[in-house]
């Protein structure tokens, strides 16, 4: 797998669009396209950005998949958060890009939610504190605490705090996996 097809990769699995990572890196989209795509080569400065805005060391970009440890944590204080400070829901990956499966820690404000994004891999939601309202296609779930909902996320989705406090959720996505259905 070439660097570019590494970086497109790990950008992919983190649910991130170009201008996402260029805002974080200070990168242009057009660049980043282009490096995904193999059209430009990339200074040690910049892959360094990008190393330190995926929040991964630069040899992840050199290493081969048989390289990897049997394990791997990732610690509560260095998770890698996916939203601004003032964003009214804060987003946090629990673990390290591989491709397959993606989870995510979610803190939302009352009143708070997010729209979906149409993709084709299952998801599953666990909501562990609040109360949400669910919005997947034309039907709609209203969950409690200790509830899980399971879908295909290639319906329009969304969501929102509905309850008074803080509602705590723990997203787990499962990319591409509408083919095993």
């Amino acid at each position: 797998m070439s660097l570019g097809q590494k970086i497109g990769r790990l950008r992919q699995e983190r649910g991130l669009t170009l201008q996402e990572v260029s805002d974080g890196s200070g990168l242009t989209p057009s660049f980043l396209s282009r490096l995904e795509r193999d059209k430009v080569n990339i200074s040690v400065a910049n892959l360094r950005k990008l190393a330190l805005f995926f929040n991964v060391q630069m040899t992840h970009f050199f290493e081969g998949e048989d390289n990897q440890q049997a394990g791997q944590v990732v610690r509560s204080e260095e998770r890698l958060k996916l939203s601004l400070d003032e964003a009214p829901v804060q987003v946090y990956s629990l673990l390290p890009a591989n491709g397959e499966l993606e989870a995510r820690l979610i803190e939302a404000r009352p009143g708070s939610g997010q729209q979906g994004f149409s993709g084709k891999g299952q998801q599953m939601i666990y909501l562990m504190h609040g109360n949400l309202r669910f919005q997947l296609g034309d039907e709609e779930y209203n969950l409690a605490a200790g509830d899980t909902l399971f879908y295909f996320d290639d319906l329009a989705h969304s969501w929102e705090n509905i309850g008074h406090d803080t509602a705590v959720l723990l997203t787990v996505s499962i990319i591409n996996g509408r083919d095993e259905r």
